[in-house]
């Protein structure tokens, strides 16, 4: 088997399991109301508040029309605050909200378990390098 082929084949194969740990995860956070897109955005503004529904977007692999609903609807559920934009007034930034911080970090650890779980065996060294190599693919099939 060509390398290529064979590094598909891996590829693959860890979308699959990580697509399995996703669907595990869906679960809980429908008990919660949430979709994953949901989770990815209060995530996403956990890690970096103030963010517009651009940046979001960007941040989490979506086109910006594609967040905005579920942004909506975590503002109607109260889970997100949203302010003007200083530098651009007919835009609005986002946070999280007292309600979103908490839930956030009442979910938090089921989800870092369940990543865990998948880097089990791999040293702080292991997952940087991993992680740095996984973006490297990233950043390059953007290129194409």
């Amino acid at each position: 088997m060509a390398s290529s082929q064979h590094l598909f084949h891996l590829i693959t194969q860890v979308h699959r399991t990580r697509k399995a740990a996703i669907a595990e995860q869906a679960e809980l956070l429908k008990k919660h109301g949430l979709s994953p897109m949901d989770w990815a955005i209060l995530l996403n503004l956990h890690e970096k508040p103030g963010q517009s529904q651009a940046a979001v977007a960007r941040s989490i692999g979506k086109a910006p029309s594609n967040v905005r609903y579920p942004i909506e609807a975590l503002y109607r559920k109260g889970l997100i605050q949203r302010e003007p934009n200083a530098d651009d007034r007919r835009a609005n930034i986002a946070f999280l909200s007292p309600r979103g911080e908490e839930l956030t970090r009442t979910l938090f650890p089921t989800f870092e378990g369940v990543d865990q779980s998948l880097l089990e065996g791999f040293s702080a060294q292991d997952q940087q390098e991993l992680k740095r190599l996984l973006q490297t693919i990233l950043d390059n099939s953007r290129k194409s």
